[in-house]
């Protein structure tokens, strides 16, 4: 379907621990984290010089982890998940760069036209790192923080 991008929603990222306490990874807004959005599930800026970039996080992700995607809306409105993207890099310790996607992270939830501003709201199930596993969120491309893209869209059609 058609969609918009959700303007000024927060677009956030949390490490979720196998007891359920979560810690925010990352935070941003969903015009700067997907430039451009994704109208019609498909990702509108793909020029690696226009996309912006993630250095290695501080933080180390363990086996039964879960790297959650959420949303904070700016006005109440919904979410049509089959037009958002996801595709963000996480480096494991040794130094290999891989990106997980919007099927990756579980993104498959629906938000109804009615969802409130300011209510934080998961996108889906989250990538559980496996057993063994041990990731950061970002890495380097280069010399420079990888790319990614994160954009939120809501269905205007």
């Amino acid at each position: 379907m058609a969609s918009d991008q959700n303007t000024g929603a927060e677009v956030i990222l949390y490490a979720e621990s196998p007891a359920g306490t979560r810690t925010i990874l990352f935070k941003g807004v969903n015009e700067q984290t997907g430039p451009g959005g994704s109208p019609d599930g498909a990702q509108a800026t793909v020029k690696a010089n226009e996309l912006p970039r993630m250095p290695p996080g501080k933080v180390l992700l363990t086996g039964g982890v879960k790297i959650i995607p959420a949303v904070k809306l700016k006005v109440a409105d919904g979410v049509d998940a089959s037009d958002c993207v996801f595709n963000i890099p996480v480096t494991d310790v040794n130094g290999h760069l891989k990106y997980l996607s919007t099927a990756d992270l579980g993104i498959s939830t629906d938000l109804p036209a009615s969802t409130p501003a300011s209510q934080i709201s998961d996108l889906g199930t989250g990538y559980e790192l496996s057993n063994g596993e041990k990731l950061v969120l970002g890495g380097i491309d280069g010399s420079q923080g990888a790319t990614y893209f994160m954009s939120v869209e809501n269905d205007t059609a």
